[in-house]
This record gives C-alpha cells, structure tokens and sequence, in this order.
C-alpha cells in the first residue's frame, strides 16, 4: 500500500504522520493494527519530497507484527467503546468559567472535524479542560448567476455554499496554556478550516488584602499632614474656601421663558404657564423666581416692528393675568437685560457645533426631516446662524441667572440637556460657575390640536379653529369645541391610538376637573358626543373667564402700569445676572 502525502504535511513530526495515518478515535498506531492489511511503505509522489523512514530494530517490528495479528484476530469495537479510552485524557472543569472559545469553520466535514479532532487532543495533552466540538448551525449562502449576457431564465445558474461550523471551549484553563494552544494550532493550521478565537481573563474582585497592606504606608504619609492640621492660616486658602463655599450655598432659583408670538393658547397655558403660577404659590422662602419674555428669541424669523411690539405687550399682560404677582416673582424682558447676549457669545465659543447640528429646533423650523445633517446644501442654504445658535441663547438665559430649575415640557428636554452640557463645559474649562439646572416637567401632556388630534396645538397652523385662545369669549370656545373633529362612533371611550379626537377632549376635560380620562370616559357612555363637548366647552369657559378679564383691562390701562412692572422687574434681573457675569469675567481674564 502507497500513500501519497501532500508536502504542507511533511513539516510535522514523525509521530504526528503516525496518528494521521490511523484512525481518528486511537491514540496509537497499535490500537489501529486492524485496519492495517500490509507493512505502510511511503514513497515520492511527482511534486512531493522525499520522506525517510525511521530506522527500527529487528525486535521492534517482531514485536509490532505480534500486535497487529492480535488485533486482527479480533473483532473491531464500536465507537463507545473506543471512546472509553479517552476518558483519563479528559480533565473536568473545577468552576466551569469559560477561559476560550474557539470556532472552527469549512466547506469540508472531513476537514473541520478532522481539525476538531486535533484540537481537542491538543488540549488534552496540554491538561486543559475542554468540551466540544459542538456543532453550531450552518451557514447557507446563495446565489444566482448569468450563464451569458443575454438573460433569461434558462440561462441563470443557481449556486449553494454551506459553511460547516463547531465550537470547542476550553474553561478554567490557564491564560498563558491557552495561548500556547492557540498558537500550537495557528502553527499547525489546516488548509480549509478557519479560526475565530474568543479569549477572556477574569480577575479577583477581593482587593481587601491589598488595601490592608497599604495603610500602614498611607498612614505614615499622612501623619505629617494631619498633625498640623488646623494650625496653619494662609490667607490664599481662606480665600479659596470662601470661594467654595460660595458657590456650594446655592439657593433654589427657577427660570423660564416664552416667545412673544401673540396670545398664548390653551396649549401654553396648561403646559407652562398654570405650572409656572403653581410653582411660584408653592415656593418656600429665599426661592428666586425668573420669568423672561424671550423676545430676542422671536427675531430668528423676521418679525414686523409694530406687531412684534404688540406682542410683547401681550405676553407680558398674559403673565399677569394667568397669576404672576410681581412682588413674589420678577418678570422682565429678556432684551431688557443685555447679559443675556453677553454671555450668549461667551458660550459659543465652548458649544459644540456637532452637538447643535444633532438639534430638532431648527430642523422643524425649517421643516426639513429629523434625519437631516449640515452636509445637506437645502439645508445650509437657508439655515441662519440666528435659527441654528438658538440652544446657546436658550442656555445663556438659564446660566446667566444660575437657575436651578427650569420648568419645561416633554418637548424641551433636549434644549436643557444641552445647557447642562455647556454648563459642564464651561465649567471644566474655567472652573467651577454655573450650577447644573434639573428639569421640572410639567404633569400636562401635549395639547393636541381641535381639527388635527395627532398634531400639536400650535398658532402656526392655519385654521384657527384648531387652538382656544385665553382670551377667546364663551362663545367662541362653544363655537370651535362643537366643530372638533371625532369619528363616526357615537360612543365616548378613551383611544388615543384608535380614537385620537374623542381622547383629546378627555384629556382637556381632565385638566379642568382633575380626573382621569378613563374615569370620565365611563363618566360619559351613556351621553353623546354632543353633550361632552358642551361640558368641556363650559368647563374651559368659566376657567379662563377671569384670566381674560384681568388681561382686558390690563391691555386697556392707560397709566403704565405695565411698564412700571417690566421696568422694576428688569432692574432686578440687571442686578443679579450682573453678579453672574462678574465672576464669569474674573475666571476668564476679561
């Protein structure tokens, strides 16, 4: 019998080509005698080299035909038994803590298992506790190739590649014998059978034994320090602990702001400005309260000068109406106070562009997609820095009157985010200034709107019967609740998903009685449509009643009364972001 050897192999040793040329599950020539018919003779293949067998003795191959005729003279064991014999090879896994996997990949089934094969008994020799392989599942691919350049589909051809995978672990192994497995088997790497190797370390968590035999020495470095600890008055340490404590003594300071955009609708009011009343009759004492009319904001879309005055009136006569008391809050311009655009600029210069340009603000401005970057040429050509620097402002507002707390919607949680982030910034570049402000969130949920109930309430969309303005008459709050929109169903449940029409004047109508909407819901089955829309309709009606009175006669005073407030809360808010900025100058050198 000849064998004709492939010249990759013929680097290993001579004990390796022994267990090659016997069968998989022996770990001896001898114990594969049987399957042997006659003496192997190797000989030079075209393309091959020459390979020397060892020289042996006449007693060794007396001895050797002993064996193979009394292995022949028996009958052949079946696979569970011969795996019997590997079983003091195998080494059991103390902890079960996986140390390595390794993955083993072919086309061939002979290759891969054969390369498994080599592996584990690698392991084995290496006192390794391993188990597998474990065949994992196939990999199919497919595909469908052209025979010819004209197509059809007789001229298509299908092809099939299945990769063959399987795993072996190795767990509780020593680091340093894994990878002298694994670099035994790159070495030795058979042609067809690809490797992918996950190796992990896993250390103690106990570090009391360390720590314990550091504190002697900590303790003798320390002992020096400690004992003249309190005799030493450096006037540079006083300074710096009056600093520190000065800027831990925060007290609790709430800010918000509104865009002078005409009269706030319902929406506004029960997102923000009822949560603004509620936080100022709730504040304990030494709470500062700061309520801007962020009419610098509104000049990021050009504005009308005469309208844009008007509104500023407005707005700041709805703040009273609503429940602001002057004396308990300052309310004030925000143009008023020119430290807001002071510090607006300082703050560009460690706001970080990547971090605007991931802003939904400008995006829905512009109305472009929430996906849309500044690679985009429809979007830089008509973005203005104005629109696109928006959050910067809207931090400046914050920062510069060291609020703590800001109250904000779902939908402005972003913005704040971003001022905490160039708070920190700042912060880490100059020191310690600003505080981080939290968010309050207002317990309403989105208005939706009356003719759209999947869209916000908003004075940009163009039917007016979609929002309920504060200072809109009973009759006009009847007139454009009758024309909501519902469906076709005359039942009254609680569906936002099914039925976003009928949830929305739940929702309204649970702001104003204090119930949830399921509760009236059940309230209402047996009524109509009809009916609930005339309840939310008197409901909303009687509650704005006197906050519409007192705007109207705030609007038609003629003494200055509003400018005297706007004056006296602008003079404060002056005062205390100048506090601000006096230390923002300091730090920075200006």
């Amino acid at each position: 019998m000849s064998l004709s050897l492939n010249p990759r192999l013929l680097s290993w040793t001579g004990r390796q080509l022994q267990l090659l040329a016997c069968p998989r599950n022996y770990s001896t020539p001898s114990e594969a005698g049987h399957r042997i018919k006659s003496p192997i003779e190797i000989h030079p293949t075209e393309g091959s080299a020459e390979l020397q067998a060892p020289q042996t003795s006449e007693l060794q191959v007396k001895q050797w035909k002993e064996r193979l005729d009394s292995i022949n003279s028996k009958a052949r064991l079946p696979r569970s038994v011969q795996a019997v014999y590997l079983r003091p090879l195998r080494r059991k896994a103390e902890y079960g803590l996986p140390v390595c996997d390794l993955q083993l990949r072919s086309y061939s089934v002979r290759n891969v298992e054969f390369f498994a094969d080599f592996a584990v008994r690698a392991a084995y020799y290496l006192k390794l506790p391993v188990s597998g392989p474990v065949p994992l599942p196939r990999m199919v691919e497919r595909w469908t190739m052209p025979r010819s350049n004209f197509v059809h589909k007789k001229s298509q051809e299908n092809f099939e590649r299945i990769t063959l995978r399987r795993l072996i672990q190795i767990k509780d192994g020593n680091p340093q014998v894994v990878q002298a497995w694994l670099a035994f088997l790159r070495k030795h790497a058979f042609y067809g059978v690809g490797m992918k190797a996950n190796v992990w370390e896993h250390e103690s968590l106990d570090v009391a034994e360390s720590m314990d035999n550091t504190l002697p020495d900590v303790e003798k470095t320390l002992e020096p320090y400690l004992a003249q600890f309190g005799q030493r008055e450096d006037t540079r340490s006083q300074d710096s602990i009056s600093d520190t404590l000065d800027n831990e003594r925060i007290t609790r300071t709430i800010f918000s702001g509104i865009q002078p955009t005409g009269v706030p609708h319902l929406g506004n009011y029960l997102g923000a400005l009822r949560e603004w009343v509620r936080l100022q009759n709730n504040a304990t004492e030494g709470t500062n309260l700061y309520f801007s009319i962020v009419d610098l904001h509104a000049l990021t879309v050009p504005q009308e000068k005469v309208q844009l005055r008007r509104w500023r009136k407005e707005a700041f006569a709805t703040l009273m109406a609503v429940g602001l008391d002057p004396s308990r809050s300052t309310i004030f311009y925000q143009s008023s106070v020119q430290a807001h655009a002071e510090l607006f600029w300082i703050l560009c210069t460690v706001a970080s562009m990547g971090y605007l340009s991931r802003m939904t603000q400008w995006k829905s401005k512009l109305q472009l997609p929430e996906d849309t970057t500044l690679d985009n040429s429809a979007a830089r050509s008509r973005l203005r820095l104005g629109l696109f620097s928006y959050p910067v402002l809207q931090a400046a507002d914050i920062l510069v009157h060291r609020a703590t707390h800001v109250p904000v919607g779902e939908d402005q949680k972003q913005h704040l985010e971003f001022s905490r982030n160039i708070a920190n910034s700042f912060n880490h570049v100059y020191g310690s200034v600003f505080p981080s402000p939290e968010a309050l969130i207002s317990p309403a949920k989105r208005v939706m709107s009356l003719k759209e109930p999947t869209l916000k309430m908003s004075k940009s969309h163009v039917d007016e019967r979609s929002r309920i303005l504060l200072t809109d008459s009973p009759d006009q709050i009847h007139k454009k609740l009758r024309a909501a929109l519902t469906d076709s169903d005359t039942t009254i449940t609680y569906d936002p998903v099914r039925r976003p029409g009928v949830s929305n004047l739940l929702e309204l109508l649970g702001h104003f009685e204090g119930k949830s909407c399921e509760d009236l819901a059940l309230e209402f089955q047996s009524t109509s449509l009809r009916a609930l829309k005339e309840n939310l309709a008197s409901q909303i009606s009687n509650h704005l009643r006197p906050i519409r009175d007192k705007y109207l006669s705030l609007m038609d005073d003629r003494t200055g009364y509003l400018d005297d407030v706007s004056e006296q809360g602008s003079q404060t808010a002056r005062a205390n972001a100048e506090l601000t900025m006096k230390q923002v100058r300091e730090v920075m050198g200006l």
